[in-house]
């Protein structure tokens, strides 16, 4: 596998690391990510029709331009986490969560024992299809530091629990969604609101307090910001979506020249 550097090691490092959405299912696209200088990109399970098989392939594609895979899962259910992590991705991130003991509970499904409850195989793709040299390096024990575990904040709820939350030892990321989470303040769509960005900054902040790093949605106008107050883990748009603006930009060159 030929990453370099994981973004795990590097968050360890307290680096900030530059990652987008992922949607496209496009071995082109993965291999253009990289090229062009992402550090990892985030499988969406949840909001795209991407399954399990093509992950892997997206996976496989990435590794070979020093790119890190994250799978957002499409819930928090042990199975989804289970396939992401044996895809040979670096972590997941896991979405919709609504109370701290399904943080807990999630967690521990990507850990293998004694810190958590994943399901052992060893004719994953993560574990090299039983080929795993133990006498290097236990699986298991390797397998427990690759995986990088990240979490969403997605209500005002787990916001306010964020101090609790930010204890669990398998944590290395707390993310915010400014979107999710205006439709939690009643205000959709509204991301930019200062009621939004207060609580964003506020899991941030904790999150840096307890080790982790904290991770946000950003556009252009507010990455800044948001790196000046301690996020580390940043996500910029979606390939799909850098994709729609660079041919609706395209296409805005033809207009003066259509009739009518």
């Amino acid at each position: 596998m030929a990453i370099t550097t994981s973004i795990k090691q590097r968050l360890k490092n307290h680096e900030t690391v530059f990652g987008t959405f992922y949607k496209l299912n496009s071995p082109i696209a993965t291999e253009m990510l990289g090229w062009a200088g992402f550090d990892f990109i985030v499988v969406d399970g949840e909001h795209s029709p991407i399954g399990y098989e093509s992950m892997e392939n997206i996976v496989r594609t990435a590794e070979n331009v020093d790119l890190s895979t994250v799978i957002r899962v499409p819930c928090a259910s042990e199975e989804h986490i289970f396939h992401a992590l044996d895809s040979g991705a670096i972590g997941v991130q896991i979405p919709n969560m609504v109370s701290v003991e399904q943080f807990r509970q999630s967690v521990k499904a990507c850990k293998y024992f004694p810190l958590g409850t994943r399901g052992l195989s060893r004719g994953t793709r993560n574990a090299m299809f039983g080929l795993w040299n133990e006498k290097e390096k236990p699986y298991v024990e390797a397998a427990n530091e690759k995986s990088l575990v990240v979490v969403h904040i997605e209500n005002k709820e787990m916001a306010d629990a964020v101090e609790e939350i930010c204890q669990i030892p398998e944590i290395d990321v707390v993310f915010v969604g400014p979107a999710d989470m205006s439709q939690s303040l009643g205000i959709p769509g509204k991301a930019k609101d200062p009621r939004v960005v207060e609580i964003a900054l506020k899991v941030i902040r904790t999150a840096e307090k307890y080790g982790k790093a904290g991770g946000v949605a950003v556009g252009k106008d507010n990455m800044d910001m948001y790196i000046q107050n301690g996020a580390r883990y940043i996500m910029y748009s979606s390939d799909a979506g850098m994709f729609a603006g660079a041919v609706k930009n395209a296409a805005s060159l033809f207009a003066p020249y259509r009739n009518g």
